[in-house]
Formats: structure tokens, sequence, C-alpha cells
């Protein structure tokens, strides 16, 4: 029998049937309580090499799909985000409950023509960068928090339609004192580099000394941004932010 990848399932791949997408919480009589909802959209998270080590027919659950949302879709296509882009109108959340299914229904699925083709090879190797981040992702020190929300806030509320944005990212030196911080945008086009480095500078103006000085503020095209450079930023976006985990709010609140 042929493997899950020989048959063209990829980490990646779109799909369109109903399937369970259960969760547990707490129930009101203080137990654990199954919430059974179902979902008709998803998208493959399994490695790919996990799939060509799985045969078309495994009974198992062994691959992961996770559910893909269209509404209320995040502005910008970046890696850094709670939510990730797969499609103009498509994402996934990286709160969502998931669903672990076997081959075999896969293989049911690809029968029945429920299969799409896949995500584009830019966000497939986004979605791989993304995964990996969901799990090993770095939170604003405590200290940093207030002048990393003030950062995405004003990010957010002067957001502009003049250039296409993938991210803004930030980075801070808490040696220094205040505290100062350097600002990049990253862009979908290399031209738009002096208007979104302005568009960088006002956002810096409108932050109170007493939280930061501005330090460097740059925009680059998606393949002039190094890797150390995503590894070592935040996401300045209320929304991207994460927080420690004695924080209330672990997804950017207000």
């Amino acid at each position: 029998m042929a493997s899950l990848y020989a048959a063209g399932w990829r980490q990646g791949s779109l799909f369109t049937a109903r399937l369970p997408l259960d969760s547990v919480v707490m129930g009101v009589s203080g137990t654990p309580t199954r919430v059974q909802t179902e979902h008709s959209r998803w998208i493959i998270a399994t490695q790919d090499c996990d799939l060509d080590n799985t045969e078309s027919d495994d009974g198992r659950p062994m691959v992961e799909l996770r559910p893909v949302l269209i509404d209320d879709p995040p502005p910008d296509w970046g890696i850094r985000s709670v939510r990730f882009r797969l499609t103009e109108t498509e994402h996934i959340n990286g709160l969502s409950p998931r669903t672990m299914v076997s081959a075999a229904v896969l293989s049911a699925i690809y029968v029945g023509g429920g299969r799409d083709a896949d995500i584009s090879a830019a966000r497939q190797r986004g979605l791989k960068t993304w995964l990996g981040r969901r799990y090993d992702r770095p939170a604003v020190p405590e200290s940093l928090v207030p002048l990393a929300k003030r950062i995405a806030s004003e990010v957010d509320r002067n957001r502009q339609s003049g250039f296409r944005l993938r991210d803004v990212l930030m980075q801070f030196d808490q040696r220094a004192d205040p505290i100062r911080f350097s600002l990049f945008a990253v862009l979908e086009h290399p031209e738009d580099r002096d208007a979104a480095r302005e568009w960088l500078a006002d956002i810096a103006i409108a932050i109170p000394d007493t939280l930061g000085i501005a330090d460097e503020l740059d925009a680059r095209a998606a393949d002039g941004i190094s890797l150390h450079l995503v590894e070592t930023s935040y996401a300045a976006d209320v929304a991207q932010l994460t927080w420690r985990p004695n924080n209330p709010e672990p997804q950017g609140a207000e």
C-alpha cells in the first residue's frame, strides 16, 4: 500500500469534509465536559516525513488536522501571528482545537473528491515555520509588556493601505534607560521601503519617552529578512503578542 505522501497528501493540503472537532472544558458541574462540534474545512498539519511513513489504509488516528477559518482573516501574511493566513480568504488559529484522523479517513475523502489543491509553496514554507513557532515562541518579558502593547496598539491604529505589510517586528535593548526599541517592517514589495520607513517613524514618535526610545527603524522585503531577525523579534500586533503564563489575558487584550 502506498503512503499518504505518495498518494499526494502534504503538510498544507486543504480539503472539505464534515468531521468532528471536539474539545474538553470545565462544565457547570465542576467536572471536565466534552464539547462536541463539527467542522467542514481542514488543512493537514502533520509533517511530510510522517505522511511518507504512514500507509494510506492505516487505521490509527495519526494525522493532525487544523480547522480552516474564513471569518475575520488577519491583515498580514506573517508567520508570528496566532492566526496564520493560508490564502486570501482563509486562515488557521493557533488556539483552535484540532482533530486527529487516520490515513484511511483521508483516503476515503480523496476518493470522494473532497481534496483541494495545496496552498502555495511560499505559504507551505510559512506554515512549517508557524507550526514550529506555535510551540516555541518567545513570550514578551513582563518588564516589556507596557511598551510592547503601546507599540502594537499604534501599529494597529495607524495601519494604512498604501503598501502591503507582511509583519512588523520589534526588538528591545533593555540595557538602556529608558529602554530602546527597534522596528522592522516586512514588506511584500521592496520598492515600498521608503514609505514604510516613514510610516514606522510616525509610529515611533507616538511612543512616550517614558516607555521607550526608538533606535533602528527599517523596512525590508520578505526575502531580505534574516532568520536571526525573525527569531529574536516580537510581532508588533496586539493580537499576536504572547505574554507569560501568569498574565490573565494571554493573547494581547488591551
